[in-house]
């Protein structure tokens, strides 16, 4: 949900500049248009829960950042698959910029064919982390082609599962993402930690788990991997406690149910 304060916010004028927008949308929209889901855990066309009991679905915005590699790897090495819905120009330019990591220097790029190669799944957040209500078709389709673009460059392959920033869409978003080909997805554990930097607060929204009964649909958690504190100490914290509560740790393909996560 975070933009980093020195981000650029030019994309309104970037977004004019449809040719490449164009060249995309074929490819990006490939599988055809997407039905409006429906089902227990679906609200308003968007998905915010697993549809299914006993599954968490581990999720971080606004990545790849300088913990994302190491986060990444560090995961796998636990057995747990997360999806990461991910930006191309926000906190980080994933064309251009590069990283120090545990395993030496790496480009953006192959930070984000790290998340694949460590068995996580890609998702989009738009190029930019624009907001989308109230955006014109064109502009949606910018943001969403070319960070498909942005993907395909790394994995070769586009996503097809996507978040809008901060959560914001309204019928006219969705219409145009479901005409790309995307799923939609929000979440049902909100953290906050874009917002609250506070440790305790952050823990505090995992514990509306402690509710769940046998029957409660899984859930998609909302994490930032921009964060030190929360790569470095929700997240430990969070894995103890999922697993304290016999959750099984799933990826959003595995939470919803869908085959069509890349197109």
């Amino acid at each position: 949900m975070s933009k980093k304060p020195t981000s650029t916010t030019a994309g309104a004028a970037q977004a004019t500049t449809t040719t490449g927008a164009r060249s995309s949308a074929a490819a990006a929209s490939s599988v055809g248009p997407v039905d409006a889901p429906t089902g227990a855990n679906v609200q308003d066309g968007v998905y915010v829960s697993c549809n299914k009991p006993g599954v968490f679905a581990l999720t971080f915005d606004d990545g790849p950042y300088e913990f994302s590699w190491d986060l990444a790897k560090s995961l796998n090495e636990q057995g747990i698959a997360a999806t990461f819905f991910i930006n191309g120009k926000n906190w980080v330019d994933v064309l251009t910029d590069s990283v120090t990591t545990s395993d030496g220097k790496k480009t953006y790029l192959e930070v984000v064919k790290h998340y694949k190669d460590m068995g996580h799944e890609i998702a989009s957040h738009t190029y930019e982390h624009k907001e989308l209500a109230g955006l014109s078709d064109s502009e949606i389709e910018y943001q969403m082609n070319t960070q498909s673009d942005v993907i395909y460059k790394a994995i070769g392959m586009r996503p097809a599962i996507m978040r809008p920033p901060a959560g914001s869409y309204d019928q006219n978003t969705l219409k145009v993402l479901r005409k790309l080909g995307y799923s939609v997805v929000n979440w049902d554990v909100d953290t906050r930690d874009w917002a609250t930097h506070n440790l305790n607060d952050e823990e505090q929204a995992y514990k509306t788990m402690d509710k769940d009964t046998p029957s409660t649909l899984g859930h998609i958690t909302l994490e930032h991997e921009v964060y030190d504190q929360t790569v470095n100490s929700l997240v430990p914290w969070a894995i103890k406690y999922v697993k304290s509560k016999n959750y099984k740790f799933v990826t959003m393909s595995e939470c919803l149910g869908v085959t069509d996560y890349y197109q």
